[in-house]
């Protein structure tokens, strides 16, 4: 196979040590933290993808070898080797019938057995390599007795398949819980989250309907289940071996621990609404956490929009990077220099960080070796 490494930026070496942090050595891993960035594009082999969203809707082999690409306009998952950043092959499906997977797709993930697991509006399904449905695990098909409503908000399926967990309540109205459904016996857990009840106040609206509201999901690292928002720095944290449920909450040195907007929650004009948008996509942006398995610490970014255009997207941002212990201790953050963009749709590979690119409608990744 061909390989394909084009390099778009000589590698660069950045300081955030010194006067970037307050800390001393000792509390801070990210004291004389160093990155080099290097860009390499994939080679299609002359297949579309698509990549309207990046890879939001697709995920990583558990070995980091492949990405597995969920192409929305041809109902396929496309399987990228990253080892040789090439496509190798596409698993097609269908839209509707019996094996169909919907037209609207959240998320698709390879699971340990080469099966995947398609997360759509409404519906949540096991499929094998050739798009046959093996086994439905949608809300609504599941024997399940309970009051509590939109069981199907972020739902995810562990990693051992024995349990779905998601986030119920009433959108625009309320806050939400934290759901365990035991797919054995089909028995739910229910948790309060009163720590994040705020985040739920954070929408805007006119008289009549709410029509923007802050939202929370679910992500598994280590049989860990967190919950979280964008707008803070916190967390809940399920632990699958222990059955507990933990609050964690921090101090940062460096950046906001939260996004503080205080937003109009009603507005009269469009033009009202667009400027309380706008206030708010300028506060500070949490993403979600990842595993460094090499350092043996777990890696969040964070960033605060400079400048925005007319859709509320960042143009540049200050971007921050927080590391955490096995316990989720902060130990490390730093302030990133203005040349690092927020990594998106990331993960880690060999003891580096790939985030996507697109560089004129080509998939790419920024590969950021991060040493500390």
């Amino acid at each position: 196979m061909k390989k394909l490494a084009v390099i778009l930026f000589i590698p660069m070496i950045f300081s955030c040590g010194g006067s970037s942090s307050k800390k001393s050595k000792s509390d801070n891993i990210f004291e004389d933290l160093t990155v080099t960035i290097d860009t390499v594009m994939i080679d299609s082999k002359g297949k579309l993808f698509d990549l309207g969203r990046g890879p939001h809707t697709s995920s990583i082999s558990e070995d980091g070898h492949y990405l597995y690409l969920f192409n929305s306009r041809t109902l396929q998952i496309q399987q990228i080797n990253l080892d040789q950043l090439e496509w190798e092959k596409d698993f097609d499906f269908e839209m509707e019938g019996p094996n169909g997977i919907s037209d609207y797709v959240f998320e698709t993930q390879i699971l340990g057995d080469s099966t995947f697991l398609i997360t759509a509006f409404n519906q949540l399904g096991i499929f094998s390599a050739d798009g046959t449905k093996l086994k439905d695990l949608s809300i609504s098909s599941l024997p399940l007795k309970t009051d509590l409503q939109e069981l199907d908000y972020s739902v995810i399926l562990s990693k051992d398949q024995k349990n779905l967990f998601s986030l119920p309540g009433v959108r625009y109205f309320g806050p939400r819980t934290f759901a365990k459904i035991n797919l054995e016996t089909y028995e739910i857990d229910n948790f309060s989250m009163p720590e994040m009840n705020w985040i739920f106040d954070l929408k805007v609206g006119t008289a009549n309907q709410v029509v923007f509201q802050e939202y929370m999901y679910l992500q598994e690292l280590n049989q860990k289940i967190l919950a979280l928002s964008p707008s803070t720095s916190a967390f809940y944290r399920y632990d699958q071996e222990t059955d507990s449920f933990t609050y964690h909450s921090f101090v940062h040195v460096l950046s906001p621990v939260s996004n503080d907007t205080e937003l109009k929650t009603v507005v009269e004009t469009d033009e009202e609404y667009q400027e309380e948008m706008r206030k708010f996509f300028k506060g500070m942006y949490f993403g979600p956490l990842i595993w460094d398995e090499k350092e043996q610490v777990y890696i969040r970014f964070g960033r605060r929009a400079n400048e925005m255009d007319e859709s509320w997207q960042s143009i540049s941002s200050q971007v921050y990077m927080y590391a955490y212990d096995q316990d989720f201790n902060l130990i490390g953050e730093a302030e990133l220099p203005e040349e690092i963009k927020f990594p998106r749709d990331f993960f880690t590979k060999d003891g580096k960080l790939w985030s996507y690119v697109n560089v004129e409608d080509e998939l790419g990744f920024a590969v950021m070796d991060f040493k500390f």
